[in-house]
């Protein structure tokens, strides 16, 4: 991807979804129960109806002194349908319980934040010779 816009996806459709993310996106998710949130692909499981493995960002523990990742399961209500809504269920890496989040209402494909590798080529240093 090349510019810098978020790419909304096909978030009814499954096996759209598993194809358009691959591990490490990025993606920016809103639900029924949550503001937007950005999490990474952690997992695209195949086949698609078993859906998308997220990763939130790393929480750190004061008192474990650790750095714990929430994991977020997206799978379609209807396993056998092209146009599932996608259920959302928060799994805490802590001992919180697992609890729904709601319905996904968004999903977008955020672009890389670095751009790909360029050619280095040697620039030739102009210095005046009165410098």
């Amino acid at each position: 991807m090349t510019t810098g816009v978020p790419k909304p996806l096909a978030l009814r459709d499954p096996s759209a979804l598993v194809d358009a993310l691959s591990p490490g996106d990025r993606v920016r998710i809103t639900t029924t129960k949550r503001p937007p949130t950005i999490l990474t692909v952690a997992d695209t499981t195949h086949p698609p109806s078993e859906g998308l493995i997220f990763s939130g960002p790393p929480l750190t523990t004061t008192a474990r002194e650790t750095t714990e990742r929430a994991h977020y399961h997206c799978t379609p209500t209807a396993p056998d349908s092209l146009t599932s809504t996608m259920t959302v269920i928060e799994i805490p890496a802590s001992d919180t319980p697992t609890q729904s989040i709601g319905i996904l209402t968004t999903i977008a494909h955020l672009p890389r934040l670095s751009s790909p590798p360029t050619e280095d080529t040697p620039t030739p240093a102009e210095v005046d010779a009165n410098e």
